[in-house]
């Protein structure tokens, strides 16, 4: 009879998954970021989890669910935000222990989160951070052990692809996708991104410019709006405009969802050609000096007609109160 580890029966591990799938955390908005109770309680779990030996956490990966992994990786991202706002190292190794508990290797956004975890928290050196990945020989604990040297002699926020905002909310993140120069094979492919798609660098304070739009918005009667997050900038007619920084969300109003954009265009000519070149059938758009808002419909799919937005001159009237405060 084949004979069962007594670590499957380990009270403790279930539970711990299961707390993590009904966690009661904030949102993943890294921009309009507030720390909530939730974030303690995960905290408290995360913690405890390095109490457990080695065959216990290696059997605690494999219960871990798609929810979970969720719940982890997104507590890890707002705990170093936490931890830059209130410089507590403490949010830095909570966020890698977190990482550490992760199912698979590629579970972990090394080169983005994890890095900046490792750098803010000065933990370059500290060879426990390898230890809870199990040691310098896994897979996890060698990948650890090569970002730390890579940071050896300091480095920024901008090598682990993020960019750091100020708003009336406190500091924020905003996350850039990674670069890839060729594109993944067979099973792996995914879409090229290019260096350029990826800039991040207004010189207007474009993210409380966003928080503005968005928060205007949530205060409309039964609008509800998404994160807000790193962007391509498009439109109907121009599938790729050039920016200096592009932010998103996607707003719901009553049976309509539409999406937002705030970017920051390289001239106050190329802001106005492209606010006057949405035509009202696929929204609203408005600019200010090189700044421009656009609340553009959503493709429907089932009928081939975008669907409409609602009450576009409620809209129109905060975009320009809005971009003539900014």
């Amino acid at each position: 009879m084949p004979t069962v580890s007594k670590v499957n029966d380990d009270p403790r591990l279930r539970p711990f998954v299961q707390s993590l799938e009904t966690a009661p955390l904030g949102d993943d908005d890294l921009i309009r970021f507030r720390p909530d109770n939730g974030d303690n309680g995960v905290a408290a779990k995360v913690q405890s989890s390095e109490l457990y030996d080695d065959e216990a956490r290696a059997t605690l990966r494999t219960l871990l669910t798609s929810p979970a992994k969720e719940t982890l990786n997104c507590f890890a991202r707002r705990r170093i935000l936490l931890g830059r706002r209130t410089a507590n190292v403490n949010y830095f190794h909570q966020a890698i222990s977190a990482y550490s508990i992760l199912s698979k290797v590629n579970d972990v956004p090394w080169n983005t989160w994890f890095l900046a975890a490792l750098l803010l928290g000065e933990y370059g050196n500290d060879r426990d951070v390898v230890n809870l990945f199990g040691g310098p020989a896994t897979p996890g604990g060698s990948l650890c052990r090569s970002l730390q040297e890579s940071i050896a002699n300091g480095g920024s926020l901008e090598m682990c692809h993020l960019r750091e905002v100020n708003t009336t909310y406190g500091t924020g993140m905003v996350e850039l996708p990674l670069p890839h120069d060729v594109a993944a094979r067979g099973w792996l492919r995914a879409p090229v991104i290019d260096r350029d798609d990826a800039v991040y660098s207004p010189k207007s304070n474009l993210a409380q410019l966003a928080v503005d739009i968005a928060d205007g918005l949530d205060q409309l009667e039964g609008t509800h709006t998404t994160a807000l997050e790193f962007s391509r900038l498009s439109t109907g007619a121009t599938p790729f405009v050039p920016t200096l920084g592009c932010l998103h969300c996607c707003a719901k109003r009553g049976n309509s969802t539409f999406d937002v954009y705030v970017a920051e265009l390289e001239s106050a000519s190329d802001a106005r050609r492209l606010a006057t070149e949405v035509p009202d059938e696929e929204g609203v758009a408005a600019s200010n000096g090189t700044n421009v808002v656009l609340f553009l419909a959503q493709p429907n799919f089932d009928d081939g007609a975008d669907t409409p937005i609602p009450e576009t001159a409620t809209l129109a009237a905060l975009a320009q109160d809005v971009l003539s405060r900014a």
